[in-house]
């Protein structure tokens, strides 16, 4: 008697358990079935896709060193700008040396002209970083005026120091391309907004 009643209680179990797989099994291929009907386009009302950035790549020169002759280096020199490191003061968030320091730095936070260029510098020497800056400077000219420069806060640096955000800094106050420059917000200090000369066209195009 007690054999029959086990036998009955084993029974009633097994045909729970396949009952119980047998619903998890539909439930399963109900949702498989939901996810697979979900149309793309709907779920993705209200969704605003992310603006692509004109990003600026400084190029890596492969090419073997050669020797170059004493006029080229001249020329190279000329062309180029270059800020030491000597200097240890904190160069101030915003800076404008046009006589319209205020409606600049105001404008350039406020996004009025269009950023055509932007560069990060993280990962980069101060020397690497001096190239790298020039070539961008010449990039947006030949595209607007305003671009968008990435140094970072320095928080990663030996002993907290932001060197590479005062050099880059120091070299925009003193550079004769750059009209101002102001950071976007008093929160955000890892980047700056830099405003240039308008290319003279009739010039450049001679």
């Amino acid at each position: 008697m007690k054999t029959d009643l086990e036998n009955q209680l084993k029974a009633l179990s097994r045909a729970a358990k396949a009952e119980r797989l047998a619903t998890e099994a539909k439930q399963q291929a109900q949702r498989k079935a939901q996810i697979e009907d979900v149309n793309f386009s709907q779920a993705m009302t209200g969704v605003t896709p992310l603006k692509s950035r004109n990003q600026f790549h400084h190029p890596q020169d492969t090419s073997p060193i050669k020797v170059r002759s004493q006029n080229e280096v001249d020329l190279d020199a000329a062309d180029y700008f270059y800020v030491g490191d000597t200097e240890h003061q904190e160069p101030p968030p915003v800076f404008s040396k046009n006589g319209r320091g205020t409606d600049d730095i105001r404008r350039l936070q406020a996004k009025h002209w269009p950023v055509v260029g932007y560069v990060d510098l993280h990962g980069y020497r101060q020397d690497e970083a001096q190239e790298v800056l020039n070539e961008f400077l010449a990039y947006v000219q030949k595209r607007g005026v305003c671009g968008e420069i990435v140094h970072g806060s320095g928080l990663g640096s030996k002993d907290y120091a932001p060197v590479l955000k005062h050099t880059v800094r120091r070299w925009l106050m003193a550079h004769p391309q750059v009209l101002a420059y102001a950071q976007p917000n008093e929160r955000n200090d890892g980047a700056v907004y830099v405003l240039l000369k308008q290319r003279r066209r009739d010039h450049d195009e001679s």
